[in-house]
C-alpha cells in the first residue's frame, strides 16, 4: 500500500503523463482522473435516466433470536447460511435538480419526490449515485488516497486506490428513525479503479464497516460501475450498475441491484411536481370543467392490459374498463388508467406473488378525469413487515406458479373523495 502524498490538494487540470519508465505514475493518474470527474459533473446537462431496481432480502432459517452483529465477525466458513425470503422490482425515471435526485414512475409526465419511499413504499433504498459520492471522494476537499496496485479487467489495466471520507466531509446520510429527517452522517471508505490508459473512472466501492448503533445495522457496502453515456451530442460519465448491500442485527441481508439506461436530456421546466400522486398514466387532455366524483360508489374494473409475472415491473402503466357507471359522471365501459405500484415475490415462509394496483384517472369523452379509488375488498394477507401503507392501493396475492393476469381479472373498488378536475 503506497500513500500518495499531496493527492488531496488542488485538482490538476492539465493532462499529465500517466506512465514513467513503463510504470504508472500514481499521482498523475489520480489527479487527472479527479479533474475529469469534477469537470464531468459540472458540465452535465439536465437529464433523466431509466432506473431498473431489483431488491432482495435474505434471512436466517430458522430466525436468530439474539440481535447482534457478531455473525459478521466469524470466518466466511462459519457465517450462517441465508435463504432468499422475498424480492420486488420496479422501474423509475430519475433526474438531478439542485444536487438532489428526484424520482417518478417510469414514463410518468411529472417528477414527484426526492424521497423514494413516497413512491415505491417501504424497503431499502439509496441515492447519491449521480454526484454526491463523487464530489466527496474526488472534490478538492477529498482525503488522501493509497495506491494498491494494478489489476487486469477485460483487457484493460486498472489502477486501484483506497480512500477514506471522514464524517466531517461526508454527505452520506443514513435514516435511523421513522421520519425523513431522522438521519445521521456516516464516515465511509472504499476503493476505486481508474483506467491507466485514459484516466477514466471504472468502478467505485463505498463501505460503512461500523454504522451507528441506533441504526441496528451491521455493515453497508455499495459498488458502482461507471460508463460513458451519450446525452445530446456529448458523452458523460454516468453510473451503469449499482449494487447496495446491508446486513442488520437480525441476521438479514438486503441487496438492491440498480441498472441505469436510456439517459437523455430534457428541457421542460414544467416537469416537476411536489404532490405525491404525480400525473395520470394517460396522455389525454385534462378536463377543463370541474368534475366531482361522488364518493362511496362501488365499482368493478376488468383488466384490459396484460400483466406478466415474468416481465412486468412496478411502475408499468396499465388500463382497465369499468363494468358499471360511476353515477352520471363516468359511464359504464369507460377506460380507466393506472399503474402497478408494487410487484413482489415471497419465498418465506410461503411462496406467492403480491401485486399492488392503483388507478389514477378515467377517460370520459376524450378527456382525462382524475379518480381516487380505494380497494373495496380486504387487503391481501401478507407479512406484517410488508403491509402496504400508501393510500389507494389494492393488494392482490396469487400462487407463485400463476404467470399472467388478463381480461379475466376483475377487481372491486369504491370511489373516495378527491380533488375535482379543473
Amino acid at each position: 500500500m503506497t500513500p500518495l502524498r499531496g493527492s488531496a490538494g488542488p485538482i490538476l487540470g492539465a493532462m499529465l503523463p500517466l506512465a514513467l519508465c513503463g510504470e504508472v505514475d500514481q499521482v498523475a493518474l489520480v489527479n487527472q482522473a479527479r479533474a475529469k470527474i469534477v469537470a464531468n459533473i459540472k458540465r452535465l446537462p439536465k437529464y433523466t435516466c431509466l432506473q431498473t431496481v431489483r431488491r432482495s432480502r435474505f434471512e436466517k432459517v430458522p430466525s436468530v433470536r439474539e440481535r447482534s452483529c457478531s455473525y459478521l465477525d466469524e470466518s466466511a466458513k462459519n457465517q450462517p447460511h441465508l435463504s432468499l425470503a422475498w424480492t420486488d422490482r420496479f422501474k423509475l425515471d430519475v433526474t438531478v435538480s439542485a444536487g438532489a435526485e428526484i424520482f417518478s414512475w417510469a414514463g410518468a409526465e411529472s417528477f414527484q419526490s426526492e424521497h423514494l419511499e413516497t413512491i415505491v413504499g417501504s424497503g431499502m433504498a439509496g441515492t447519491g449515485d449521480f454526484g454526491p459520492f463523487l464530489m466527496s471522494i474526488f472534490g478538492s476537499g477529498a482525503s488522501g488516497y493509497d495506491y494498491l496496485g494494478l489489476e487486469q479487467d477485460e483487457g484493460r489495466t486498472l489502477a486501484v486506490y483506497r480512500y477514506h471520507v471522514p464524517m466531517s466531509a461526508s454527505r452520506y446520510e443514513f435514516n435511523v428513525g421513522p421520519r425523513p429527517d431522522d438521519t445521521v452522517a456516516l464516515a465511509y471508505e472504499g476503493r476505486f479503479w481508474i483506467d491507466s490508459q485514459n484516466a477514466e473512472l471504472s468502478r467505485m466501492t463505498i463501505e460503512v464497516p461500523h454504522p451507528p448503533q441506533e441504526s441496528e445495522t451491521c455493515r453497508i457496502e455499495t459498488t458502482i460501475d461507471y460508463r460513458q453515456a451519450r446525452i445530446g451530442n456529448s458523452d458523460f460519465l454516468l453510473p451503469q450498475l449499482t449494487v447496495l448491500k446491508l446486513w442488520d442485527v437480525e441476521v438479514h441481508r438486503y441487496e438492491n441491484q440498480i441498472e441505469y439506461a436510456s439517459c437523455r436530456e430534457f428541457r421542460s421546466e414544467t416537469v416537476f411536481r411536489t404532490d405525491p400522486e404525480g400525473a395520470a398514466a394517460g396522455a389525454l387532455e385534462v378536463s377543463k370543467n370541474p368534475v366531482s366524483i361522488p364518493p362511496g360508489i362501488r365499482i368493478k374494473i376488468a383488466l384490459r392490459s396484460r400483466i406478466d409475472f415474468a416481465s412486468s415491473f412496478a411502475g408499468d402503466a396499465f388500463e382497465g374498463q369499468l363494468l358499471n357507471a360511476i353515477g352520471d359522471v363516468v359511464p359504464k365501459g369507460a377506460m380507466v388508467h393506472g399503474r402497478i405500484v408494487r410487484f413482489q415475490r415471497e419465498y418465506l415462509p410461503s411462496n406467492y406473488v403480491a401485486i399492488g394496483l392503483k388507478f389514477d384517472s378515467a377517460e370520459v369523452n376524450g378527456r382525462e378525469v382524475p379518480l381516487t379509488l380505494m380497494p373495496a375488498t380486504r387487503g391481501a394477507t401478507i407479512r406484517p413487515d410488508r403491509i402496504e401503507k400508501r393510500q389507494g392501493i389494492g393488494m392482490f396475492t396469487f400462487p407463485a406458479d400463476r404467470l399472467v393476469l388478463d381480461q379475466k381479472f376483475i377487481s372491486e373498488w369504491k370511489t373516495a373523495a378527491g380533488k375535482p378536475a379543473k
